[in-house]
């Protein structure tokens, strides 16, 4: 089952109907703002979901637009939802910072699309590849912090069991050609070109390989995600990877970037059956 929707995206969707509540009573944001006593910007911050608003507040703007009884209800509730707390024994406990976030996005969007430049997807990962990569860090990491950072790894690709939940990742060559002389030999790019080529079996996955043969597309050098919710109104978020944890967005006009970007890249990648061709080749 999906787990529950984060915080931000309820703060969202609440943010987006009360807009087109305010809307549909034509009542300009600096108007609704005085049924708050409040500025305009905080209206907007409202809107936008980059601020949640209080239940008080949401009752005051929902009676400010006369809003139906039972759509009334429906933000209520999923208000008073966002407030639940986490249990110390989930898996993004074992998290810090932005990937906090962002594993509740992979455990809750209904679809996760992804573009890696120059590693493979974590979701895709086998457990050789992982630990190579791990090993690579410096300061070099502990074997218990290798251990633990790997049994996270694995536990987070459990979300693709989800078959109601979509994946699709476009992956370049180039994430493929590093792993040629990993740990020596070709085993572990052999063992990881197998497995991706077994995930384009699931029907809940996609994956596309981007050839040299393509020369230069439109943002090739981002690694980033997109979480999308099939939610009324639907929502999506932006994780772009940063040295550490990178960011999450949530503005329209980045996430809109990102969605333009990615529709170029599926098209310069080859297709799914393609791509199978390409990582079984030897």
């Amino acid at each position: 089952m999906t787990a529950a929707i984060p915080k931000r995206v309820v703060n969202i969707i609440i943010g987006r109907k009360l807009e087109a509540l305010r809307n549909a009573c034509a009542m300009s944001q600096a108007e609704a703002g005085k049924l708050l006593d409040c500025t305009q910007n905080k209206i907007g911050n409202i809107e936008r979901g980059e601020s949640g608003v209080k239940i008080p507040d949401l009752n005051t703007l929902l009676s400010g637009y006369k809003t139906d009884p039972a759509l009334r209800q429906d933000l209520l509730e999923m208000a008073r939802g966002r407030e639940g707390r986490y249990s110390p024994k989930s898996l993004r406990a074992r998290f810090h910072g932005t990937m906090r976030e962002v594993v509740d996005l992979e455990t809750s969007a209904h679809y996760l699309w992804q573009h890696t430049s120059m590693t493979i997807p974590g979701l895709l990962q086998t457990e050789a590849y992982m630990r190579h990569l791990m090993r690579s860090v410096r300061p070099s990491r502990t074997a218990e912090a290798i251990e633990q950072a790997t049994v996270n790894r694995l536990e987070r690709q459990l979300i693709l069991d989800n078959l109601d939940n979509q994946f699709w990742f476009i992956v370049d060559q180039a994430a493929f050609e590093r792993m040629a002389n990993m740990s020596g030999s070709g085993a572990i790019r052999r063992g990881q070109k197998d497995h991706i080529a077994e995930m384009i079996d699931r029907p809940n996955v996609e994956v596309q390989v981007v050839p040299w043969e393509v020369g230069y597309y439109w943002g090739q050098e981002f690694n980033y995600t997109i979480f999308g919710y099939s939610s009324e109104p639907p929502v999506e978020v932006v994780h772009v990877e940063g040295v550490r944890d990178g960011k999450v967005t949530s503005e329209e006009e980045e996430v809109a970037d990102f969605l333009a970007v990615w529709e170029q890249q599926k098209a310069a990648a080859l297709g799914p059956e393609q791509s199978r061709t390409f990582l079984l080749a030897r």
